[in-house]
């Protein structure tokens, strides 16, 4: 059982505290970041993330940040504004967030698995929500 080191649970952290301050704008610029990774290579970093990270004892920190994704990804009232957003079902702030919410899981497996992955693998999975907070923090 592997504790995870004070960094990597600052970055899983923040990662959750994300989901919150994102605007619906930075979410689907998250997705499409995300669309536009190989799928190939992330089924590879996976494929060697998982075991690590269940090695490691740390699939509890990984389900934590699924249940926090799947809370955020469900529609709440303040999504559903006027006739297009109670007819938009699929569109609105809620799809984007489904659509986003595979990056954040990503990442959470990079920062878990940490120095299992090689550099590209550690790209492939985190690189998106990494690209997206590098950038909020430049603006």
């Amino acid at each position: 059982m592997t504790a995870l080191s004070d960094h990597a649970r600052a970055e899983l952290d923040e990662l959750v505290a994300s989901l919150d301050l994102f605007a619906d704008d930075d979410v689907a610029y998250l997705a499409e970041l995300w669309e536009k990774e190989d799928g190939d290579a992330r089924r590879s970093a996976w494929a060697k993330a998982k075991p690590f990270i269940e090695k490691a004892g740390l699939t509890r920190d990984l389900d934590r940040v699924r249940n926090s994704v799947s809370s955020w990804m469900q529609a709440n009232a303040s999504d559903f504004q006027g006739i297009e957003g109670l007819l938009g079902g699929a569109g609105g702030p809620a799809g984007v967030r489904r659509a986003a919410a595979p990056a954040f899981i990503d990442a959470a497996a990079a920062i878990l698995a940490g120095d299992a992955l090689d550099p590209v693998e550690q790209r492939v999975l985190a690189g998106p929500w990494r690209t997206l907070t590098e950038e909020e923090s430049q603006s």
